[in-house]
């Protein structure tokens, strides 16, 4: 079984011309679009997704010896939306087991957790959440996390302000034992990053992001909109729109603060990132982000590169690289945003305390009704353990309802006594 998850990897590693890929998987869970409603003229919808994840993973002190790993997860929505309203909930039940691969004791858990649970409004230039919900602080890397609290997204002419607050407790945590899976590998000790609250304001985020547009057009208010619909097709043409691009697609300036009973240093980020669009529709984003925090004073910066391609055939292939360094104000300072959850790599999930990193990426989508895709991703650090992965990635639906998808990995580290090798199947079926 080894040598087969051996073979598997070195033949796409040589497919992709050897190409060193990103790590973090997109999120495989289909259950959004499975929502159905209940009755036609009513506005509440359901989905119900289960999932088995088998697996086998080699042994971190041996290299001999594999260990069986086993997850499933069944998780149910409702959404009740009117025009502008929403009110939605989501949660379920995880049972996983995990044999020690650093401790002769078999590990099992089963348990009910609550992943969202919020009302939304949708208007044309505002949008806001409220609850227990999942959120992004614009393109930065600082949030990704289920809070208790706000969102707000708001338009103003070529300015948008996205802002949050709220508070994160591990019971629902996206880096918790019910959302996360860090726990099926087994190979990440405790640090920082496990010191999330129990209880609410123990551990809590606020910050805005303001971006601004410079291709930004004010829209034209016309009485005759059907006269010119036949020319609809030109305007949104890639020849006409690269043309009228400028090269500087996006500013954005961000204030981020973390604080809270069981953080003992206030945390305060200070940065900026800028997005631009280069010849042969490539796309590239620079940035750098400070952070604030007693004896941990440093800088993050990030340089990242990347292009989608639409074939002919309706494939579609989605390219990336970028490099995230580290300069140090205060000796052997750790970035240590607590909710930046990065999970870089399906086993060793390198984060924010791991930078400085490379990371790349190749993700190609057939078309069909299969709906088949491969990603070959990879991250690496450039110093401490050097820890590097490789995950190859298979995934194809079936019957409409069932999604299976494969995943094989590579990790090597100076941490690691040997190199480690997995393969796991995920079966998602979403009703």
């Amino acid at each position: 079984m080894i040598q087969k998850i051996r073979i598997t990897l070195l033949l796409s590693i040589l497919l992709f011309g050897f190409t060193n890929i990103n790590a973090q998987m997109h999120c495989r869970s289909t259950l959004g679009g499975h929502l159905t409603p209940f009755h036609k003229k009513v506005p509440l919808l359901w989905a119900v997704e289960g999932t088995m994840a088998p697996g086998i993973m080699t042994s971190p002190i041996t290299g001999e010896d594999p260990a069986m790993l086993n997850g499933g997860m069944l998780i149910g929505a409702l959404d009740f939306t009117t025009k502008k309203h929403t009110f939605y909930v989501e949660g379920g039940y995880k049972n996983w087991k995990n044999s020690e691969l650093t401790q002769p004791v078999t590990e099992f858990s089963k348990h009910l957790g609550m992943r969202q649970a919020f009302y939304g409004y949708n208007g044309d230039k505002t949008n806001i959440k409220l609850g227990l919900h999942e959120t992004k602080l614009g393109n930065y890397f600082l949030i990704d996390e289920r809070i208790l609290g706000a969102s707000l997204d708001q338009e103003i002419g070529a300015f948008t302000l996205n802002a949050r607050a709220g508070t994160v407790m591990d019971m629902f945590a996206r880096m918790g034992r019910f959302c996360g899976n860090r726990h099926l590998y087994n190979l990440i000790t405790n640090d920082f990053t496990e010191n999330i609250g129990e209880k609410g304001g123990e551990t809590n985020l606020a910050g805005f992001v303001i971006n601004w547009n410079p291709n930004y057009k004010k829209p034209i208010e016309t009485n005759n909109v059907d006269e010119f619909s036949e020319f609809d097709e030109f305007s949104n043409s890639d020849d006409f729109g690269d043309k009228k691009s400028k090269l500087v697609a996006n500013v954005g300036l961000i204030v981020y603060d973390e604080f809270g009973k069981i953080i003992p240093d206030n945390k305060l980020y200070l940065g900026s990132i800028i997005d631009f669009n280069l010849p042969a529709k490539f796309g590239f984003q620079t940035g750098a982000v400070y952070q604030n925090m007693n004896l941990n004073n440093t800088f993050v910066y990030i340089a990242a590169l990347n292009r989608n391609v639409t074939w002919k055939s309706g494939s579609l292939t989605k390219m990336e690289v970028a490099y995230i360094g580290k300069y140090n104000i205060d000796n052997d300072a750790v970035f240590q945003p607590l909710f930046s959850n990065m999970f870089l790599g399906e086993i060793m999930r390198l984060d924010a305390t791991d930078f400085p990193l490379w990371k790349a990426s190749i993700n190609h989508n057939f078309p069909g009704k299969l709906k088949f895709n491969i990603g070959l991703k990879g991250v690496g650090q450039i110093e401490a353990n050097k820890t590097s992965e490789i995950d190859l990635e298979f995934g194809m639906k079936l019957f409409n309802h069932a999604k299976i998808t494969t995943i094989f990995s590579w990790v090597g580290s100076q941490a690691l006594q040997e190199d480690i090798y997995m393969g796991r199947l995920e079966l998602r079926i979403a009703f």
